[in-house]
């Protein structure tokens, strides 16, 4: 069922219907809340955080772009909220973060992962998140920039400028 008819049947009534829409995207906002935060059990209640917003503002929802845009606006908030209230450092994140290592031969992927990770870490917070909707969530850089609120040009800029420091600090000449 496509995301415009699910959510017209959920605005009118059919509310068992947010459970197909939460398993449509809970992957994806997960993600992004790790990525943003690089703990797993925070990202957990962030991610609880982001759905329990849309079941709040459903109704009011229309449908103006992807419903996988809005839910990332959401998930941009409930972290910077969550940031703000804590007053939480990403330092302090990083030293409580948890890792998932399953056998040792998924060690070297981890350990690969780890290193872009740190560089992008290293970034800006408004050319991390470009990275992350770009290349981790995989949004044209249109969407970005409704998402963000920004407009294309400063996108590009964000984009291009976090490109190049993430290279300089994994020691290559280009990683795009």
């Amino acid at each position: 069922m496509e995301d415009k008819e699910l959510i017209y049947r959920i605005q009118h009534g059919e509310k068992e219907l947010l459970e197909v829409l939460i398993q449509k995207y809970y992957d994806d906002i997960y993600r992004f809340c790790y990525y943003k935060t690089k703990n797993a059990s925070v990202s957990y209640d962030l991610t609880q955080e982001t759905f329990l917003k849309l079941i709040k503002y459903i109704g009011s929802y229309k449908d103006k772009g992807k419903m996988k845009s809005y839910l990332i606006t959401i998930a941009i908030n409930v972290c910077n909220t969550y940031f703000c209230e804590n007053n939480i450092t990403l330092e302090e994140l990083e030293s409580n973060k948890i890792y998932n290592k399953n056998n040792s031969s998924e060690l070297e992927k981890i350990e690969e992962k780890n290193v872009i990770m740190q560089a992008l870490d290293r970034l800006p917070e408004k050319q991390k998140e470009v990275i992350i909707l770009k290349y981790y969530e995989d949004f044209k850089i249109n969407d970005i920039s409704k998402i963000l609120n920004e407009k294309i040009p400063t996108v590009k800029s964000r984009l291009k400028q976090g490109l190049e420091k993430m290279s300089r600090y994994l020691g290559k000449e280009e990683i795009y």
